[in-house]
């Protein structure tokens, strides 16, 4: 029985109701839960106010653009409307950032490169500059594949300028995915071994390259025999081999074709190397073919039947294309099997607990172990597996882009989305740090604190903003007065919040489904969605080192049919009945104020009181 962390959105259409709030906030809201045209017909509907302030305008207009060219595949519309957004001009920076990607996935290189540059001009911290030379990168990375597709020259200048601008943001964001990952795949393209050294330690937050985890020791050892000294010319043909090895067994896997293609070698290799590109070319289609399935679903013009009937149909083409599988007859139970043993895959196919649909969740295994959780007396024992490289991780996460599905649990496993959780202790950093974007937080917060809106949307957004930027700032201040100063205080910083994310939302959430699953199995099958994630999420909140990381996502993302939203629902009522209950013991409780709207006065300590009082297993 499969558990997630995250939610799946279905979207619904209809025009903007009579009495509807035509705010960003309701907007959103309706996109948070799948309803697509809803949320545009209301940013339609914002257009038209005459008293609409200029920033909100703007807002609506990227949002509609970023709707119009994602699911309408309507690039001039979509161009037309951020255009506007700039002439206006607030925002140009997140304007620009947008038209870039649009430019880049139309396969319109220049204009791409351009755009990035423009909003690299409009950036108003080092954080912004960093995400433009980013996107700039991502524009060259695109550009070069494009120039290889059709037989023509890469400028490896350009690729070692732009792994420069990438190295500069790794200097201060070591480990963020992105621009680890565009520095690997244009490290490759230009013969650059260094980098690829950098960018692989990078992505894997390995400071050391001698010291990595058993799981990805092999690969390790791999590059470093290649690629140490690798500068600018071709390998050898075994050299070739040996570097595609070590990337497929660190589940690099998007970068092999490419690679592959500009050396033209492949006839050369081996059958083991040569299994390994095939595979390596089935997810590049699988990816592609899946994220269009997942396009129509979000238009409401899908066909499931369609996409089980190509996606069965294309692993079978595989399994008889590959050395060791060819010669044997297929069933989907073994293509699983030796996909896993031979390539580290890892996923299903079905519904997931809050989209009833076909979807395909597919990674790759980078890290395993056993692990055990304790909550109130229970010991189980499981297998701990982190999964990366996502060729597919549902629908929800293409969907929505910033948040994902993190990961689900069995009665003897947990698996983890590493990927998922790789940006959140850089940007919690930067909240803290970065005068711009505690800025940012701080006008919510204020806002919210005010009391200058009665939109339950606004409050529960401002919050939620207040948990989380107390929590942070408790973290950062107990780490400073301990003397941690510099990058020795910010590795800490990392490190901390990564774990307290990990416990809660992973080993708490996931390890309470197993328990529920493994010593009540037959309440557990009875148990409706919104049960078991109410469970999952008291878990969450009670063996949260930091709970007040845990009920930001669940406080905005409480209306909807689904199980996880009504389980939000519910963890936030606990704390309202509790906070009526209690109010004479909470510090700076006002009766002029709704107990929703004070539940950030709550203490570590009282948090998890309240919650503890609610879990049946709290005997």
């Amino acid at each position: 029985m499969r558990r997630f962390l995250f939610l799946i959105l279905l979207l619904s259409t209809y025009s903007v109701a009579e009495g509807q709030e035509h705010t960003i906030a309701s907007s959103d809201a309706a996109y948070d839960h799948f309803d697509l045209k809803e949320s545009h017909a209301i940013l339609e509907f914002i257009l038209t106010i005459d008293t609409i302030q200029i920033e909100q305008k703007c807002e609506a207009l990227r949002r509609l653009a970023h709707q119009d060219w994602k699911y309408y595949q309507n690039y001039a519309l979509a161009k037309e409307r951020l255009l506007k957004a700039d002439s206006i001009g607030s925002g140009k920076y997140e304007t620009w950032m947008l038209i870039s990607r649009i430019e880049r996935e139309a396969q319109h290189a220049n204009e791409a490169l351009y755009a990035a540059l423009k909003a690299r001009a409009f950036a108003q911290s080092e954080n912004e500059v960093d995400k433009a030379n980013t996107t700039y990168a991502n524009g060259v990375y695109a550009s070069s594949l494009d120039q290889l597709t059709k037989g023509k020259a890469i400028d490896t200048s350009l690729l070692t300028k732009t792994s420069k601008l990438l190295s500069e943001v790794l200097e201060t964001d070591a480990g963020l995915p992105v621009p680890s990952k565009l520095l690997l795949g244009i490290a490759l393209l230009n013969n650059d071994g260094d980098n690829v050294i950098k960018a692989w330690q990078s992505y894997f937050q390995i400071q050391d390259i001698q010291q990595v985890s058993p799981y990805l020791r092999g690969s390790a050892k791999k590059l470093k025999q290649v690629c140490e000294n690798w500068n600018g010319n071709k390998l050898s043909g075994s050299n070739q081999e040996v570097l595609i090895d070590a990337l497929s067994s660190s589940r690099f896997y998007e970068f092999i074709p490419a690679y592959v293609k500009k050396n033209n070698n492949e006839s050369g290799y081996h059958p083991r190397t040569r299994d390994v590109i095939t595979y390596a070319q089935y997810l590049n289609e699988v990816e592609k073919e899946t994220d269009e399935y997942y396009r129509l679903i979000a238009i409401e013009q899908e066909n499931e039947a369609t996409y089980i009937r190509w996606l069965n149909n294309k692993r079978k083409e595989l399994w008889n294309k590959l050395s060791f599988t060819a010669q044997n007859e297929y069933s989907e139970d073994d293509f699983l099997k030796e996909t896993e043993e031979h390539f580290g895959a890892r996923g299903f196919t079905g519904g997931t607990g809050n989209y009833s649909g076909y979807v395909l969740a597919l990674g790759h295994i980078v890290n395993q172990e056993k692990a055990q959780v304790e909550q109130y007396g229970y010991k189980p024992k499981f297998t701990y597996t982190q999964i990366d490289m996502m060729v597919s991780n549902g629908f929800s996460s293409w969907f929505w882009e910033n948040k994902a599905i993190g990961g689900w649990a069995t009665d003897h496993e947990i698996i983890r989305v590493r990927e998922v959780y790789l940006s959140g202790p850089i940007n919690a950093w930067k909240t803290v740090t970065n005068s711009v974007e505690r800025r940012k937080t701080e006008k919510v917060i204020n806002e919210f604190l005010g009391g200058s809106t009665e939109n339950q949307l606004e409050t529960a957004k401002g919050l939620a903003a207040k948990l989380r930027f107390d929590a942070v700032n408790d973290l950062y201040d107990d780490l400073a007065s301990k003397g941690l100063s510099g990058k020795d205080l910010k590795l800490a910083f990392l490190s901390k919040y990564e774990q307290y994310r990990t416990e809660a939302s992973l080993l708490a959430h996931e390890g309470r489904h197993s328990i529920d699953q493994k010593y009540m199995p037959e309440e557990f099958e009875g148990w409706s969605n919104e049960i078991r994630e109410f469970r999952g999420k008291l878990s969450q909140i009670i063996f949260a080192p930091e709970p007040r990381l845990e009920l930001p996502g669940m406080i905005t993302s409480m209306m909807g049919d689904y199980g996880h939203h009504k389980a939000n629902k519910r963890i936030v009522d606990v704390a309202i009945e509790w906070i009526k209950e209690n109010k004479e013991h909470i510090s700076g409780y006002s009766d002029n104020k709704s107990a929703f709207a004070q539940i950030h006065l709550l203490t570590n300590h009282q948090i998890k009181q309240c919650y503890r009082q609610a879990d049946p297993l709290n005997e």
